[in-house]
């Protein structure tokens, strides 16, 4: 089981606090504070969820949020996945 990171703690993990850093001027773009706090929940947990893969990159590297990006992609369809899976489960046959 893995947490969320909020904007109430600092986390110390320096590399999850860079990411946030340079996302930070495009979250601030988004229209709402729900869009806001969603993406900052999808970025925490896929963080959480792939920690090692998204710190193979050194830390200095100006492209970190690359693994990052590719951690939501995969958890995206991960979860389309089981939303199809789900639905083809549920139909009843006409």
């Amino acid at each position: 089981m893995h947490r969320y990171f909020d904007g109430s703690e600092t986390p110390k993990d320096k590399t999850y606090q860079s990411i946030m850093r340079r996302l930070n001027s495009f979250m601030e773009c988004l229209p709402t504070e729900a869009d806001k706090q969603l993406l900052s929940n999808m970025i925490s947990d896929c963080y959480c969820k792939y920690t090692e893969a998204i710190n193979a990159k050194e830390k200095d590297d100006p492209s970190l949020v690359m693994p990052l990006v590719m951690s939501l992609l995969v958890d995206q369809q991960l979860a389309i996945g089981k939303l199809k899976n789900h639905r083809i489960n549920n139909e009843s046959p006409l």
